[in-house]
């Protein structure tokens, strides 16, 4: 289940994990990127935590108040595939109270759809959008959020050690990235402790 007051101690433990994994973020985006992956995260969800006293219950309006937030800090790629998967999840929750277990299915299946399609990319790119993936299918058939979160995020990593990046500016590095994690996919990976 998930409602308002769940929603702000998530956002409230995700900024603690943004805090603590900052320089981590931004490092492992320094190597095949511009390395502000830390930046865009901490920012967005750093306004995100001063708005969220706006938030109602309404959990449409609470994603379009994340959503809103990503926009006005971040101008990167990944902060913006945030931005517009938090605004689509908010218009199909728009006067939504509390979300069931579909309905948290159905969140992660919404930022996955607007990723794949805004971020032109593919499932097996090593990209977040496959880490979401497997979060996904492990959550139909199990509802411990944090061991799934946590052990899938993980997996998720483990799954594409070895495997090229191919996506994003990423790709200029070609075999090099067989070895790096890639950095939304590890993020997703440290923020999943605050599930």
């Amino acid at each position: 289940m998930l409602n308002k007051i769940i929603l702000i101690n998530i956002f409230k433990k995700l900024l603690i994990e943004a805090k603590n994994s900052y320089d981590e973020f931004n490092s492992a985006d320094g190597k095949i990127g511009d390395g502000d992956l830390g930046v865009t995260i901490l920012h967005g969800i750093e306004d995100i935590n001063t708005n969220i006293e706006k938030f109602t219950d309404d959990m449409g309006s609470n994603f379009m108040i994340c959503s809103q937030s990503f926009v006005k800090r971040s101008g990167s790629s990944f902060g913006t595939l945030i931005a517009f998967s938090f605004m689509n999840i908010s218009k199909n929750l728009k006067g939504k109270i509390e979300c069931s277990h579909e309905d948290i299915i159905s969140i992660l299946e919404t930022a996955l759809k607007t990723i794949l399609e805004r971020g032109k990319t593919n499932l097996g790119d090593k990209t977040i959008a496959d880490t979401l993936d497997l979060v996904i299918k492990k959550l139909k058939d199990n509802k411990n959020y944090p061991e799934v979160f946590k052990s899938a995020t993980k997996q998720a990593l483990d799954d594409f050690k070895g495997k090229k990046i191919k996506i994003g500016r990423a790709r200029m590095f070609e075999d090099k990235t067989k070895d790096l994690d890639d950095p939304g996919m590890m993020a997703l990976n440290k923020l999943s402790e605050a599930f």
